[in-house]
C-alpha cells in the first residue's frame, strides 16, 4: 500500500494551497491551508492531486442521503466536510446515543471514511465538539458550559482573522469569551461572536435546512377513529 503523504491542492488566488491531507501528510505536519510550495519544501516525495470541490460536494450529498435512510429523517449538509443530523428520538433505535454514534463511525470506517461525531443539545455545540473535543465521539450529557468552555475559539465557526485578533487580546478559549461583557465584544468585533456564542449555548435558535430526496416515499393510512395508543 502507498505510504507516502498525499494532499489535494486548490488555487487560492494565484497560489496553490492544501485543500485536504491524508493521515500520513498530517503526521508530517501538513495541514489544510498551507501553501503547496511550503508543503513540498517540508516533505520530500509528496504526492499532490488536484482538489475537486464539486465531486466532494456530490459525495457529501450522497453520504447525507445514506444518513437520512439509516439514522434520522432530518439531515442537513454542513460543507465542506460535515453533516448535521437531528437525532431527537433516534438513539434508542440503536441501543442509546453512544451506540448510535459508534454505529455511525463504524459503518463509515468500513467504507474508508474516518469520521468524528458528537451529540449535543444544540447544532453549534455538536459542531464544536465533533471537531475540537478529544476522542472520536462524544455525547454531551451534562451542561454545555462544562464541555464548551475549554474548547478553542475556532470551535465557534468564527473567521480565522477574528480568531487571530482575539488571540492577540489574550482570548483563546470559549469560556473566556463567554465570561466577557457582550456589549464590549459587539462594539469591537460586530455581532457574529455573540451570535455564535448564543447559538452554541442555545440562547438563540439555529434552524437546520434539511436535504430533501428527489424521490421521497410517503405512506399514509386513514383510520375511522382517532389513534392515541403507541401500540396501535
Amino acid at each position: 500500500s502507498r505510504r507516502e503523504p498525499l494532499v489535494l491542492a486548490a488555487h487560492d488566488g494565484r497560489r496553490r494551497v492544501l485543500h485536504a491531507v491524508d493521515a500520513a501528510a498530517r503526521r508530517s505536519g501538513l495541514r489544510p491551508g498551507l501553501f503547496l510550495a511550503e508543503a513540498r519544501a517540508r516533505v520530500a516525495g509528496l504526492h499532490v492531486r488536484d482538489a475537486d470541490p464539486a465531486a466532494d460536494a456530490a459525495g457529501l450529498h450522497r453520504l447525507a442521503l445514506w444518513c437520512l435512510r439509516r439514522y434520522s429523517p432530518v439531515v442537513a449538509i454542513d460543507p465542506p466536510q460535515g453533516l448535521w443530523i437531528d437525532a431527537t428520538g433516534a438513539g434508542h433505535l440503536f441501543g442509546g446515543d453512544e451506540a448510535m454514534l459508534a454505529d455511525m463511525i463504524g459503518h463509515l470506517g468500513g467504507a474508508g471514511i474516518r469520521a468524528r461525531a458528537a451529540m449535543a443539545g444544540t447544532a453549534g455545540a455538536a459542531h464544536a465538539l465533533a471537531r475540537h473535543a478529544a476522542g472520536r465521539s462524544l455525547v454531551c450529557t451534562g451542561g454545555l458550559e462544562e464541555v464548551l468552555a475549554p474548547l478553542p475559539l475556532a470551535a465557534l465557526r468564527l473567521p480565522a482573522a477574528t480568531v487571530r485578533e482575539f488571540s492577540r487580546l489574550g482570548f483563546e478559549r470559549i469560556g473566556q469569551l463567554e465570561a466577557s461583557p457582550k456589549p464590549a465584544l459587539e462594539l469591537r468585533f460586530g455581532p457574529e461572536p455573540g451570535l455564535r456564542l448564543d447559538q452554541a449555548f442555545g440562547r438563540r435558535p439555529e434552524p437546520l435546512v434539511p436535504i430533501v430526496p428527489s424521490k421521497t416515499v410517503v405512506a399514509e393510512r386513514g383510520f375511522a377513529e382517532p389513534i392515541s395508543a403507541t401500540e396501535t
